[in-house]
C-alpha cells in the first residue's frame, strides 16, 4: 500500500496525528509515524474496550442487558425517579440513559443523583456517565474491575502490555475514557474485532456480542457526516460498511470487514474529522 497519499492528506491539513498502522488479511500492510508509538490516553475508544467487557460479562452469564441499573447499586438512592428505576444496561450502552448532556463522572452516587430529563431509551445524548455505570455494572456482576478483567481476558490473550486505565473517586475502571494504549495495540484490538471475538483459536467474548454491539441501535441524525449513521454498544456505524470506535482528538479503530481490514490511528488533533475522512479518501481505495 502507498501509505503516503495518506500522510501527505494529513501534513496538507496540517493535522497532529501521531501515528496510522493498516492490517489487511491479519497482517500490516502499512504504517506511519510522526510521533514514537507509546501508550496514551485514547479518550472514547476506551468505552469500545468496556463493551467487551460487558459482552464476556453476558457471555458468562453475569449480566444481561435488561439489567436494571438500580439493583447493580441498591440502596443507593433513597427516592428514585420512575426514569431512574427504568433505566437498563443497554439504554447505558446505546447513549440513551435520559440526561440531556454530556458528563464527566466522578462516582456512581454522583451519576444516579442527576436527574433524568428523558424517559431512556429515546434519545441519543452521547454521555461518559454511561459507560461509566456500565463499567460499574460488570464489576458489581463480576467481582472485578473492568481493567482487571480485561488484562485477564483480553490484553494478556492479545499481547498487549498491561495498560494503565483510570478510576473513578469509588474505586471503578472509568470505562469511558483514560485506557492508554498504542497505535499498534489498537490495530490488534481492530483485528480482534475483525475475526469477531476469536484470537489464536479462543473465542475471548461471543461473535454474536461483536455482531450486535457493532450494529446501529439508536439514531444520531443530528450529528455531521460519519456520526449519523447510528450508534450500536459502544461503537459508531460508519459509511462503506464499516463501524469503528472512536475518540477524542482524532483516536480511531476502523473496521472495514468487505474489505477484511482495520485502520488505527493516534493523534492529538481537535480537528479530528478529517483523519477519518482521509481514510475514506486515500486508504479505502487502495484495499
Amino acid at each position: 500500500m502507498d501509505i503516503k497519499r495518506y500522510v501527505d492528506a494529513i501534513e496538507g491539513q496540517k493535522l497532529a496525528v501521531e501515528g496510522v498502522v493498516v492490517l489487511q488479511q491479519g497482517k500490516q500492510i502499512a504504517e506511519h509515524r510522526w510521533v514514537p508509538d507509546v501508550p496514551r490516553n485514547v479518550y472514547s475508544v476506551s468505552k469500545s474496550f468496556t463493551a467487551i467487557a460487558v459482552g464476556m460479562a453476558l457471555d458468562a452469564g453475569k449480566l444481561s442487558l435488561n439489567d436494571k441499573v438500580l439493583d447493580a447499586f441498591p440502596g443507593l438512592v433513597p427516592a428514585p425517579s420512575a426514569r431512574l428505576k427504568a433505566l437498563s444496561l443497554e439504554h447505558l450502552l446505546t447513549m440513551s440513559r435520559g440526561y440531556p448532556a454530556f458528563t464527566r463522572p466522578r462516582s456512581v452516587a454522583g451519576v444516579l443523583a442527576e436527574s433524568l430529563a428523558y424517559d431512556p431509551g429515546t434519545r441519543f445524548v452521547y454521555d461518559n456517565a454511561s459507560t461509566f455505570l456500565a463499567s460499574a455494572m460488570v464489576t458489581k456482576a463480576t467481582g472485578r474491575t473492568v481493567r482487571d478483567l480485561l488484562v485477564e481476558r483480553l490484553f494478556r490473550p492479545l499481547e498487549i502490555p498491561e495498560p494503565a486505565w483510570a478510576a473513578s473517586d469509588d474505586g471503578y475502571t472509568m470505562g469511558a475514557t483514560g485506557l492508554e494504549v498504542s497505535t499498534r495495540s489498537l490495530a490488534v484490538f481492530g483485528q480482534f474485532l475483525l475475526q469477531r471475538g476469536v484470537w489464536k483459536g479462543t473465542q475471548l467474548v461471543s461473535p454474536g456480542w461483536i455482531d450486535g454491539a457493532t450494529r446501529t441501535h439508536i439514531a444520531t441524525r443530528e450529528n455531521p457526516p460519519d456520526y449519523d449513521l447510528g450508534y450500536g454498544y459502544c461503537f459508531w456505524t460508519c459509511r462503506h460498511g464499516a463501524y469503528r470506535a472512536d475518540g477524542k482528538e482524532g483516536q480511531y479503530v476502523v473496521v472495514l470487514p468487505r474489505e477484511d481490514a482495520v485502520v488505527s490511528i493516534t493523534s492529538h488533533e481537535e480537528n479530528m474529522k478529517p483523519i477519518l475522512y482521509a481514510v475514506w479518501d486515500h486508504i479505502l481505495p487502495q484495499l
